[in-house]
């Protein structure tokens, strides 16, 4: 519906008949035009031919008409406009461009102007991105939710041009203000940091030196009587730093540079170094000869080695630490000391579902928990980056104490983490590598960035091939890493080469004991290291990106197959395939899946999409929107490995799903206690409650077997029925008969 009572033409026809368009307002057809100076006050607004940047509106409108209205209307005033047509257009349009302000109406064709108004803030506060929404003149209770959900200002529809470009000009003009209001803030800050500097005068003929007693102190020198003479302060600098100090210093005396500045590393006094900024401006004579230099010294080691995010030691800081200690191991073999390196899983999920203030605000939730869970006196955790911490750990006798400060941090992580308006489950994965060195030994002594390697393998190893939270380095890993390096290169290649393959294998219908349908399991036959598992290569996929390009390739080879053996067997065949946390994540899934739908024409009703449990819960609400796509479309819809993660019931029976599918580990433990196959049990239960079918994977015994029929399980799979196996093989197994 148009929020413009006029017709567009009338609207620019008035605005450009009149010189001061701020107080031209138009009404509906056949009202005559009012001053609003009379009703709103005199609102002084930039002349055209004074707007020197131009500034970019988002006009965000559902109506075609009334948006084209508005550009028209801003363009007229010199402002650049960026319209969009829905709530997510011009949430991707304020990722991805420079706005300034955005123009929001409250109804939309997705989500509301009231949703739109809160994505948008999780993204950047009030005074940087400015928010007018054009709400209902008759309905007060839109404003007030207009401003609860984030606005700066709002306009009452139907809207009046001139008010409507007097309050944008308005907001404007704060932004500014606050803009001008922040930048003398950070001069002010610069100056106040300035006074804590150490000053320092050269006289370049004589060798004569001053040094402040500030400058003093920050090397060291308070109570020494000593002062150096013409450049014998360079001493005092680190010797990797000495020469680059030195050729910065001879640029500038030669009219290199207009100014000297360096960062270097000084002595403090106390056998450390501390970083500094050094700066200094010269003085020449007549002949353009330099004879004196003066300037600051500035004790820049806290931005150095401190996360500017999180305010924890950075990487620099903690490889400093490190190597202190392998130093310390050589001259004391017996000190042992360990690493934990640590990466936040699925982290990027959270940035492109909430946008990076949302991560950043993340990743300062789980570096002061972290940081809270750990001893100071012989610990130290630092932010390596991105998501990935690490942790120091000195003066320990056995692996054992890095595996519960591990497990202690685990636990910690488990809670979930407010991010906006919602709540989000994580988990961490590390790699633990423990300092061991021989001086009787052949062995050298890992250097400390080595540990750190080390540490890091030890990471991916648990990350993607461990069912711990950690995983504790071992010479082999070196191996599989350079092994996992080596594959990520020839992936890329794999599918041009014809190398991937997909196997299957039945899921058995318990009822009647029939083929109720197979799942596609992904293999990749490599030319030189034969079958590679998909637990190596899939997470290399995954961090790569070509997950999404080898999921299509398998989602429409599993879709081909089944029309396949449709044809020859003439009933419907169900197919199953596991959809990766990334392919849910990228644009365009559902249209993929559609898509491909399209080309194979298989029945949707034939197609189930098992996605994972700690998927579900990343994003329940964005999840349950998802899934109302892909189960719109006509797909059955699984969750893979339940158990394994931390679903909400409050969640579970909002999603449209219809399937369980109990992880293979509490089949293999169901008879190691009844508390096990309790759990089986009350999965059993809880789907029921849902109206959900189960499937329970890794089924090798009659045992199993028969214990999950007792229990009235729905479907099994495993290899007490069939390994996975190709095509013909499977075709083999349509009309089998199991039970």
């Amino acid at each position: 519906m148009s929020t413009f009572n006029s017709d567009p033409m009338n609207v620019l026809h008035q605005l450009q008949s009149t010189e001061n368009l701020a107080f031209a307002a138009i009404t509906g057809a056949g009202d005559s035009v009012h001053s609003t100076e009379a009703e709103y006050g005199s609102v002084e607004t930039p002349a055209k031919s004074r707007v020197s940047d131009r500034q970019s509106i988002l006009v965000v409108e559902g109506c075609d008409e009334t948006r084209e209205t508005l550009t028209q209307m801003l363009q007229y005033r010199d402002y650049k406009v960026l319209p969009a047509a829905s709530g997510r257009e011009a949430i991707v349009m304020v990722r991805q461009q420079h706005v300034d302000l955005v123009l929001l109406d409250v109804d939309l064709p997705d989500l509301d102007g009231f949703r739109t108004a809160r994505l948008l803030r999780q993204m950047m506060d009030l005074s940087r991105l400015p928010i007018v929404m054009a709400t209902s003149g008759s309905d007060p209770n839109e404003i007030v939710r207009a401003f609860d959900a984030g606005a700066n200002d709002h306009v009452c529809k139907p809207l009046d041009p001139a008010v409507t470009v007097a309050r944008i000009a308005t907001q404007l003009q704060l932004k500014s203000a606050l803009q001008r209001l922040r930048q003398s803030e950070e001069r002010y800050a610069l100056t106040a940091r300035g006074t804590n500097d150490g000053m320092w005068d050269w006289n370049l003929v004589t060798g004569e030196l001053y040094l402040s007693p500030r400058w003093r102190s920050m090397v060291g020198l308070d109570g020494v009587d000593w002062t150096p003479h013409g450049s014998e302060w360079m001493d005092l600098i680190h010797h990797e730093d000495r020469r680059r100090v030195q050729l910065d210093l001879e640029a500038h005396l030669c009219g290199e540079t207009d100014h000297f500045e360096t960062e270097l590393r000084m002595q403090d006094g106390h056998q450390t170094y501390r970083w500094m900024l050094c700066r200094g401006l010269a003085v020449k004579d007549a002949h353009g000869t330099a004879y004196r230099i003066a300037g600051s010294l500035t004790d820049i080691t806290e931005g150095k080695v401190a996360d500017a995010l999180t305010g924890l030691p950075n990487r620099m800081l903690f490889n400093d630490r490190v190597q202190r200690c392998v130093d310390h191991q050589a001259r004391n073999p017996q000190n042992r000391f360990a690493v934990i390196f640590m990466d936040v899983d699925d982290f990027k999920l959270v940035n492109d579902h909430f946008g990076h203030d949302a991560g950043d605000d993340f990743l300062v939730s789980i570096a002061s928990r972290l940081d809270t869970s750990l001893r100071k006196s012989d610990a130290i955790i630092a932010r390596m980056g991105g998501d990935e911490f690490a942790v120091l750990l000195e003066n320990i006798r056995h692996v054992d104490e890095a595996v519960a400060v591990a497990m202690r941090l685990h636990d910690k992580m488990r809670a979930p983490f407010p991010v906006g308006d919602r709540e989000i489950l994580t988990r961490a994965s590390m790699g633990i590598v423990v300092s061991e060195f021989d001086p009787d030994s052949d062995t050298p002594q890992a250097t400390g960035e080595e540990l750190l390697v080390r540490a890091d393998t030890a990471m991916y190893f648990a990350k993607n091939q461990s069912e711990l939270p950690y995983a504790i380095f071992n010479d082999d890993m070196l191996a599989e890493n350079m092994l996992r390096l080596e594959l990520g290169s020839q992936l890329r290649h794999s599918l041009e080469r014809d190398e991937l393959t997909l196997l299957y294998q039945p899921m058995i219908q318990m009822c009647d004991g029939t083929t109720a349908g197979f799942e596609a399991l992904l293999r990749w036959e490599h030319p030189e290291h034969g079958t590679v598992s998909p637990n190596t290569f899939i997470p290399i996929a995954e961090s790569n990106g070509l997950i999404i390009e080898i999921g299509r390739w398998v989602l429409r080879k599993a879709c081909q197959q089944a029309i396949q053996w449709q044809a020859e067997y003439g009933r419907p065949i169900m197919i199953s395939v596991n959809v990766s946390v990334r392919q849910l994540s990228s644009s365009g899934f559902v249209e993929a899946v559609t898509e491909t739908l399209r080309e194979t024409q298989l029945q949707p009703e034939c197609l189930k999409l098992e996605v994972t449990e700690s998927f579900l819960m990343q994003d329940p609400e964005s999840t349950i929107e998802l899934l109302h796509q892909l189960r719109r479309i006509g797909l059955t819809i699984g969750i893979d490995d339940f158990g394994t993660g931390y679903s909400s019931l409050s969640y579970l029976h909002r999603m449209p799903l219809d399937i369980l599918k109990v992880d293979r580990s509490f089949v293999e433990s169901m008879f190691d206690s009844e508390k096990n196959a309790s759990l089986i049990r009350s999965i059993l239960a809880l789907a029921k409650s849902l109206e959900l079918n189960v499937v329970a994977e890794g089924v090798e015994t009659q045992a199993q077997l028969q214990r999950l029929q007792d229990l009235g399980c729905h479907f099994v799979q495993g290899f007490y029925f069939s390994h996975p196996v190709k095509p013909e093989a499977a075709s083999d197994l349509i009309n089998h008969r199991w039970l």
